[in-house]
């Protein structure tokens, strides 16, 4: 039990901090994308040219608002749907968005980032799959957290250092990682009774 009160509290702590990653990450990568475009709809630029399932997730996402009578159906709103898988496709191998966003206009998204787009994709790749286990209340304590933690606070700092500081003043993150119970040892079955 105390193993998994633990897990509890650790996923909700990455939460937020993800949370804030996502959000940051989409609001930098828009912003890149709208200046480029020349439009805040820049997903229906002619030139955009988006992977087919990029563009399927942005058609999901119109299609649900436009069922939705409470809320109206802006960019910013379709803007807000975006998930952190979406933004990290963008910046995926398998396709040119190397060549007709990356070098252009996204790595001006990541002002204090002088690397290569691959190694980025692949820490926010490992960070989506840490955010979907926890949005799915899946096991968690396994996994490198502090190594997650570092590399969510870099990517934040590439971002923007003032997000980066304001994320990391109410992180929990450390203290829960040094109270970390040791896992349950598997039960040993006792000598079986003969009737």
């Amino acid at each position: 039990m105390r193993w998994y009160a633990w897990e509890a509290e650790i996923a909700s702590a990455f939460f937020a901090l993800l949370r804030h990653l996502e959000r940051t990450l989409g609001h930098a990568m828009a912003k890149e994308l709208t200046a480029r475009f020349g439009r805040v709809d820049w997903w229906d630029h002619p030139e955009i040219d988006l992977h087919h399932v990029s563009r399927s997730k942005i058609t999901a996402i119109q299609k649900k608002l436009a069922r939705d009578r409470r809320r109206v159906r802006t960019t910013e709103a379709v803007q807000r749907e975006l998930t952190l898988g979406f933004w990290v496709s963008l910046l995926g191998p398998g396709n040119d968005y190397e060549t007709r966003l990356w070098r252009p206009t996204l790595r001006l998204a990541f002002p204090s980032y002088r690397g290569p787009r691959k190694p980025l994709h692949q820490d926010l790749d490992d960070l989506r799959k840490l955010r979907n286990q926890v949005a799915h209340h899946e096991p968690i304590g396994s996994r490198p957290l502090a190594a997650d933690r570092e590399s969510a606070y870099r990517i934040l700092g590439y971002l923007s250092a003032d997000v980066r500081d304001w994320a990391a003043a109410e992180d929990q993150i450390p203290q829960l990682l040094a109270e970390r119970p040791a896992p349950c040892a598997p039960a040993v079955p006792g000598p079986r009774k003969e009737h």
